[in-house]
């Protein structure tokens, strides 16, 4: 078995997100435009709105090329002792994208994770996520029926300890996937490994 993703700031990384959001939103406001006629008072026509551009939609299915990954995403929540959820459905072939987090090609850090091993320690999704390297593709699937493509940017190991939450869950730069798994040793005293897999990803 293996331990869920430890995220204990997640109220910290709320916040962030929760702000970064109300920012955003300031932009979609349109204005009144007027019109000066020499014979006539200004004339302020009806606010003119323009339509906004239709966002990713709900992921669907991760692909990973370079390891053969080709897998459906759950939607994963934040368990009762703080850990990330991760999928429930079909645990081994399955992913989880963190539902309360941008959606994959939107701004800020999507985060999808997925079981590294099985019951008997056979390969589950992300048995071999340690094999992907900078410049590899990742794809999501979303429920528009779009294709988002992603480039690794970064492959690192962390102890749950010392893992960076901000920037995992909070990087609110650019628009990220983040793919996150165990690895390391077992620590039978504590039912988790001793460290954690982070691929970093860009939209592109």
């Amino acid at each position: 078995m293996v331990r869920q993703y430890a995220f204990r700031q997640l109220k910290y990384v709320f916040a962030l997100l929760v702000f970064g959001c109300c920012l955003v939103g300031c932009d979609s406001q349109a204005g009144f435009v007027s019109q000066i006629h020499a014979d006539g008072p200004a004339i302020f026509p009806p606010a003119s709105v323009s339509p906004m551009p239709a966002g990713p939609g709900i992921p669907l299915r991760l692909l990973i090329p370079a390891i053969g990954v080709n897998a459906p995403i759950e939607q994963v929540n934040v368990v009762s002792n703080g850990d990330l959820g991760t999928p429930s459905a079909s645990p081994w072939i399955d992913t989880g994208w963190y539902v309360n987090g941008p959606r994959p090609g939107e701004k800020g850090s999507a985060v999808i994770d997925g079981h590294l091993n099985r019951p008997g320690n056979y390969p589950a999704v992300f048995w071999y996520l340690y094999k992907v390297r900078v410049g590899n593709e990742v794809d999501v699937i979303d429920s528009t029926g779009n294709k988002l493509r992603f480039h690794v940017t970064d492959v690192e190991y962390y102890t749950p300890q010392n893992a960076p939450y901000q920037l995992i869950f909070g990087n609110n730069s650019g628009k990220y996937l983040n793919l996150i798994t165990c690895a390391g040793d077992w620590i039978p005293s504590q039912h988790q490994t001793t460290q954690r897999l982070v691929v970093y990803t860009r939209l592109i």
